[in-house]
């Protein structure tokens, strides 16, 4: 693996910074995302994003599989990654990838990279002020992906009404004006074909019942 990452200093501020299976795991994350986009056996995997198992990285960090689990649901619910089930592997997202990472130049090398102070001010990393306008666009630019992702990821249960795919896709893709994250991103055990299932039998419920209301039997024959 060639090239470099961009590490400021303030990390050591960092809210995980002394949990070193966390830390230990978020570092490896940002050594192996792409960095352009490409295609794994495929799919798409964007700029950021990375995929991998639990198993490839308990073995990469020699840490046990719950100590991954653990880890990896700290940063999710911290709101520095998303993770996707995707089969037998797992779909990583790194929510401020492109704060922390400038696009690469070939005029960029280890020694004049730095983190500007703008850079400072947005990232959740380095501190807790409020995300200024660039930092929002950036996150308008995340989430869009996200959802373009999630939206894909929902449609391929073609075996679901388009009606069903459409309502469950608008009512968990809601986002946060807060956070930037999606509905589904903020609930801790996610799979999409189970809750897909309840969905469908709600809505079927929900249909039978409403019928139901609607017939008003004639008294008057």
């Amino acid at each position: 693996m060639k090239g470099f990452i961009k590490l400021p200093r303030e990390i050591a501020e960092w809210e995980w910074y002394q949990d070193s299976n966390t830390f230990r795991l978020y570092i490896h994350l940002i050594l192996h995302a792409n960095y352009t986009d490409k295609k794994f056996r495929g799919t798409l995997v964007r700029r950021g994003e990375f995929i991998t198992s639990q198993k490839g990285l308990a073995d990469k960090l020699n840490l046990s599989i719950q100590n991954i689990r653990t880890a990896l649901k700290k940063l999710k619910t911290s709101g520095y990654i998303t993770v996707k089930p995707t089969g037998k592997y797992t779909h990583i997202t790194l929510v401020e990838y492109d704060i922390m990472q400038d696009k690469y130049t070939p005029t960029n090398t280890p020694t004049n990279i730095k983190v500007t102070d703008n850079q400072h001010k947005s990232n959740k990393l380095l501190t807790t002020t409020k995300e200024g306008k660039n930092s929002n666009e950036k996150n308008k630019e995340t989430i869009k992906r996200r959802k373009e992702d999630f939206k894909n990821e929902v449609f391929k249960r073609s075996q679901y009404s388009n009606k069903i795919l459409n309502d469950f896709f608008n009512y968990w893709s809601e986002t946060s004006q807060k956070t930037f994250k999606m509905k589904w991103e903020d609930s801790k055990y996610f799979e999409i074909e189970n809750r897909l299932k309840s969905w469908k039998n709600k809505e079927e419920n929900w249909d039978t019942k409403k019928s139901k209301s609607d017939f008003v039997p004639s008294h008057n024959r």
